[in-house]
């Protein structure tokens, strides 16, 4: 495990690189002890708030088990403050070009039981988060009704059913092997991975390979956005 990184940053002291290491959490994100009760601390984990679909189900692949479907209608990125850590190097990891890329709201953000906003749209004509092509996260995966984060979300009125509606959520905890590419910058003093459009931020807990596997797999999948998948593959291989 190690790191890599440009040796000559420019004056803003920037430089690409990637990371592969132990996850380290010096704060976990917000309601991860909720979302994910066995997993000890997590640093970051992307969301997705759906409701259940009648009569349908799907296999899931992180969980390796059939489930009734859910129909998503948000999805974001919560993160307190972690990073990767190798025999070499320390860094922090930055998610905010991700959450600015989707539009994510956060948890405390959004809104449950408007049947205005909580609207399921085809995947083609939506760009969730939770099913970004920079992230790779399969190890770790939580899920909570609503009705155990009503400190945390808002409800559209105080009498819809909360057991129908459901945070899924997939999560870094404390000590899992973690790979990470992106931009270099000093924030605050401390080393940090973050996202630009020139260096785009991946994360990844199936490591290096994994990671490119899902995005040949996108690519195939989707074959009208080939061309960019396969971009973005080339940019982790390099």
């Amino acid at each position: 495990m190690g790191c890599l990184a440009d040796r000559k940053p420019d004056h803003r002291r920037r430089r690409s690189g990637c990371c592969r290491g132990q996850t380290f959490v010096e704060e976990p994100a917000t309601a991860a002890d909720r979302l994910f009760p066995d997993a000890g601390d997590v640093g970051a984990y992307v969301w997705q708030a759906g409701f259940l679909s009648s009569g349908a189900y799907t296999y899931d692949t992180a969980r390796n088990e059939f489930r009734q479907r859910r129909k998503p209608f948000a999805s974001g990125v919560e993160s307190g403050q972690f990073g990767v850590k190798s025999d070499r190097q320390r860094l922090y990891v930055n998610l905010d070009w991700l959450r600015e890329r989707y539009d994510a709201p956060t948890l405390s953000g959004l809104e449950v039981g408007n049947p205005r906003g909580n609207l399921s749209l085809p995947a083609l004509v939506t760009r969730y988060l939770f099913d970004s092509r920079f992230i790779c996260l399969r190890s770790t995966v939580g899920e909570v009704a609503v009705d155990t984060l009503t400190d945390v979300v808002d409800l559209y009125r105080d009498d819809i059913h909360m057991d129908e509606f459901f945070i899924d959520a997939r999560g870094v905890p404390v000590g899992k092997s973690l790979f990470v590419h992106g931009e270099v910058r000093m924030q605050d003093g401390r080393p940090t991975v973050i996202g630009t459009d020139e260096t785009p931020l991946f994360i990844s807990d199936r490591g290096k390979d994994g990671l490119t596997r899902m995005l040949r797999w996108t690519a195939a999948k989707y074959g009208l956005a080939l061309a960019v998948v396969l971009a973005l593959a080339g940019v982790v291989l390099l």
